[in-house]
Formats: C-alpha cells, structure tokens, sequence
C-alpha cells in the first residue's frame, strides 16, 4: 500500500470514529479500562515489550546516552519536541481550543526562530509551555469512549480508543507532510526519523528515573497500567482534574465541587425556653 493510500484509510477511519462518537458520553471515563477486561492478553504482550526492550531497545538508548552528551541529548529531546508542535497545533483546532492553537503556535515560530530549528526550547522560558494534544484526546473532545486498557507491541500502554489512533498519530502528521514535499526523502531517512524518536523517549525513561521504579516493583505490570491511566486521565482534563477526580482533594473543596456546604464548625444556637 502507498504513503497516499495509507494516509487515505487513515483518514477515513477517523472520520468513522468521530461520527459514531458524537453520540456517546463519558469520554473521559476511564472505569472500563481500569476494570482491565483484557489482562490476561496484555500481560503477553507486556512481556514481550519488556524481552524487546532488554535485548534491544535499552542498549541503543544507553549506547545513545554513553555517546552523545546530555546537552546534546537535551537538544534532540527539543527538537524532537518542536517537530510535534503542528500535531499538537492541528488537535487542538479539532478539539475546538482556539486560544490553546495559538499559543502552541506561537510557542512553534518562537522555538523554530529563536531556537534554531527547536533544539533550544526558549519558548518555555518565555511563558509558552508545551501543550501536547493527539488524535485519541481528540475522540475523547468528540465523545468516543476509551474502551478497555491495551497494551501495543513495542508502543506499550494505551485503551482501545487510543491504540487505534497510535498509527493515524504518526502517518498524519503535519510536519511530515510538509517534510515529505519539501525534501522528499527516503524510506530510510523516515525510518530513521522514527527510530529517533523510540530512542529519544526511551532515552527520557531513563532520564525520569522511571526504569529503577519498574524495577523496584513487585508487579511492573500493574504499576505502568496504574501510572498510564493516572497521566491520560490529567490529559484528558488538561491537567486540571475536577476535584471528584482529584484522589489528593481536600474534603472542603470535595464538598464544595458537589454543591454539598461543609460541616458547620461552630455550636448550634439552644432554643429559647418556653414561657
């Protein structure tokens, strides 16, 4: 199948999903995939991720990271990042965040300007933090439910309505559209360019301390599900859960946030004594 073809079914089966989602509700309920219906499957392929990623993928990144410099290393982290921006700037039209468009916008020429191609993020010290938006954040904006937690091969944890979004994330892209017009590269450069990026997040895990964590754990397994829904939960709310989603919510603002006044603290007023 040609890029064109490929890029076509792409856009069609989200086309599909949007029109069957805008009838549905509770798209940021994550319960269903909480409840983990498929488990037994997903820890399969959670093993073989973690087999792939020993024998391979975690000895390029840490070659990577005995060869390359931490500035360095920092600089294709950015630039990487900068090369998402239109991504990020096509979700957010679709999600209907104009304000949030433009910022990522900004935010883009600054880093592309200012930063030299994105490998200097001046955009966050000028008050314009990274917004990042994808295609499953999307359909969750036009009502598509999550559907059951499922674990990708090499890509690792997602839900159903997510997973099914991880290929349109990376065959439409915007920036790679203009990428392919303008120097019509090689298969191998675009492989390459995607091999870079499994590199550099995988280099970001280990950076974040993450791997010692997963390997402290008693069931690595349940700990990535449990850390995978937490993060796409504070995503799917732009990072400002409501406080009957917020576990770390004091029982004031609970109440507050459900109309409910809070318990009186000071002593009821006696009756007065009958005549």
């Amino acid at each position: 199948m040609s890029s064109t073809a490929l890029r076509t079914a792409s856009l069609a089966l989200l086309c599909g999903l949007l029109l069957a989602g805008c009838t549905t509700t509770g798209s940021t309920d994550l319960s269903r995939a909480e409840a983990d219906p498929w488990e037994k499957s997903n820890r399969r392929v959670h093993a073989f991720n973690k087999g792939l990623d020993r024998w391979v993928v975690k000895p390029v990144a840490v070659g990577y990271r005995t060869v390359v410099p931490k500035p360095a290393r920092t600089a294709v982290s950015n630039a990487y990042g900068n090369y998402g921006e239109p991504a990020n700037f096509t979700n957010a039209v679709l999600q209907g965040k104009f304000a949030q468009a433009f910022r990522t916008l900004d935010r883009f020429i600054l880093n592309t300007t200012l930063g030299v191609g994105g490998i200097s993020d001046v955009a966050t010290d000028m008050g314009r933090p990274r917004e990042p938006e994808d295609f499953g954040q999307t359909l969750a904006r036009w009502g598509v439910r999550s559907g059951p937690y499922v674990v990708l091969p090499l890509f690792g944890p997602s839900t159903l309505r997510d997973g099914l979004m991880t290929p349109v994330d990376f065959v439409v892209d915007p920036a790679d559209f203009v990428r392919n017009a303008w120097l019509s590269p090689g298969w191998g450069v675009r492989i390459g360019v995607m091999g870079g990026r499994i590199i550099n997040f995988r280099n970001g895990l280990i950076e974040t301390g993450a791997d010692k964590l997963l390997a402290d754990s008693l069931d690595d397994y349940a700990l990535t599900r449990s850390a995978y829904l937490q993060r796409r939960r504070l995503q799917l709310f732009d990072g400002q859960l409501p406080t009957e989603e917020d576990p770390f919510a004091e029982p004031d603002e609970a109440a507050a946030a459900a109309d409910v006044p809070p318990p009186s603290t000071t002593p009821a007023t006696p009756d007065p004594p009958k005549p």
